[in-house]
């Protein structure tokens, strides 16, 4: 079976969703899954959870990030708490994004983990039925949350990731508009770094394949079929 997905951008979050669930007996009774990312920049991590039962064997390490406490940060944020509704839904996160903003403006300058580890484990229950294989096909356009997509799929026990790296932008994120005195212009910056850095970095470098495929490989989802039935 083969999926392919071109990009995790906001608009895309549900049409996948929706792909994922009309397909799901599919998706559950196929012996090999082929998931195409190639040309995807990235977008959102929400894009491709409903994807992780039937890909993962086991639950997923996940690093944690830092955030550097700037005026900008802190404005924004206070800017975000102002457009939230109050009320009883939003107490809690409204309360946790003021101990951000106190914890931002006690450093500022610093550096900041908002967590008490520098990992996570986000768990993941393997669906009862999925693919017994699993392969996924990057090229050097394989960016940002398609990147994020692709490292988690790496902890899969039945997953091969084939292509050439990926783009190599994934250590920094979370980027903001600052103006700097040119109208017609606005620089982007990020306002967190992984804290995989500096000992695994992906900026510039990209995440490597399990299997490479140079250019005499003219067809990779043939390839794909052929190194799945072997």
């Amino acid at each position: 079976m083969l999926l392919t997905l071109p990009s995790f951008d906001y608009p895309f979050v549900e049409i996948i969703e929706d792909l994922v669930k009309n397909n799901r007996s599919q998706i559950e009774t196929c012996k090999n899954l082929i998931i195409d990312l190639r040309g995807n920049s990235g977008g959102t991590d929400n894009a491709y959870q409903l994807l992780l039962p039937y890909i993962m064997t086991n639950s997923i390490r996940n690093m944690g990030v830092e955030y550097l406490a700037t005026p900008t940060l802190v404005d924004g944020l206070k800017g975000y708490l102002k457009n939230l509704p109050e009320n009883k839904e939003r107490q809690r996160e409204m309360e946790r994004v003021g101990r951000w903003i106190s914890l931002f403006e006690e450093n500022m300058g610093k550096f900041v983990n908002l967590k008490d580890s520098t990992f996570s484990m986000q768990q993941v229950v393997p669906s009862e039925k999925s693919p017994a294989q699993v392969l996924i096909l990057i090229d050097k356009r394989v960016g940002s949350a398609a990147e994020s997509f692709t490292m988690m799929a790496k902890q899969s026990k039945k997953l091969k990731v084939a292509g050439t790296v990926s783009s190599g932008g994934l250590d920094y994120a979370a980027a903001r508009m600052f103006n700097f005195g040119c109208p017609e212009y606005l620089l982007q910056l990020p306002t967190y770094r992984s804290l995989r850095l500096p000992d695994y970095p992906i900026d510039n470098i990209g995440i490597q394949p399990d299997i490479f495929l140079d250019k005499s490989v003219q067809d990779w989802l043939q390839f794909a079929l052929a190194y799945l039935e072997q």
